[in-house]
């Protein structure tokens, strides 16, 4: 439905960016809420300085921040310039996942675990902690959509098959590492990303693109960072989305080499 007309796509794709961006937002602030303890499901969004409720003018996406100047409208309080990258990035994430998919049940899919692993990424980046509950969604998104596509528990038991192997495997890495270096590679949270990520691959070819990826754009964060101390979820829910998105391509071009 997407390449029918290119009048068709455009239209489509900017509707995409505009709901995309809108997730970013509600994902902005579910990351917020889960560290500071707030409740997700109650409460109206408010300044984070003087508490003051926000409007409906202060909360279109991107462009609130930018005709505000990244101010609250209320108290004059610098608002992060995270939260308008957050919303661009969510709504051009969108795109590419329904330019992939066009309008499918693993649009939806690639939609709902991009939310979760830019939510995951946040508290990561914020508290070093990547809470248990986001990791039980990204599994809830797994099985819920796999009930829609072919051969459902095929889906399903590769996806935990992968999943188990993947997450063992680095659990096995990291405490070998940890025992001959004393120092911590790999923590809990992030054992239990690789098993939920795992869930979405497709194969074991997969497998190592993906922990390949996910090392080089960890390394790349470090650079860019400059600090001694590095979440490592950010590199791996990139690496997953990515995968999710191109995985297939990147695996079949490579073994069509052989």
């Amino acid at each position: 439905m997407l390449h029918i007309t290119p009048t068709l796509t455009l239209y489509i794709l900017t509707l995409t960016f505009f709901l995309g961006c809108c997730l970013g937002s509600f994902t902005d602030c579910l990351a917020m809420r889960l560290l500071s303890g707030e409740s997700v499901l109650h409460g109206r969004s408010h300044c984070d300085s003087c508490g003051h409720v926000l409007g409906a003018a202060d909360l279109v996406p991107l462009f609130s921040w930018l005709f505000l100047k990244g101010r609250c409208r209320y108290c004059g309080a610098k608002v992060p310039a995270e939260c308008f990258f957050v919303e661009l990035l969510a709504g051009v994430g969108c795109c590419m996942v329904v330019y992939r998919y066009d309008i499918s049940i693993l649009s939806m899919r690639g939609i709902l675990l991009g939310m979760i692993l830019l939510a995951m990424s946040l508290t990561d980046l914020h508290s070093f902690t990547i809470p248990d509950r986001l990791q039980l969604a990204g599994c809830l998104v797994f099985l819920g959509t796999a009930l829609f596509l072919p051969q459902p528990l095929t889906v399903i038991r590769r996806g935990l098959f992968l999943g188990i192997v993947l997450a063992g495997g680095m659990l096995a890495f990291s405490l070998l590492y940890d025992r001959l270096t004393g120092k911590e590679s790999l923590g809990g949270g992030d054992i239990k990303l690789f098993f939920m990520t795992g869930l979405y691959l497709g194969s074991a070819w997969e497998i190592l693109f993906y922990l390949i990826l996910s090392c080089l754009l960890g390394l790349g964060f470090a650079v860019l960072r400059k600090s001694q101390r590095i979440p490592f979820g950010p590199a791996i829910a990139a690496a997953c989305f990515l995968m999710l998105l191109y995985g297939q391509i990147m695996t079949s071009w490579y073994t069509g080499l052989f």
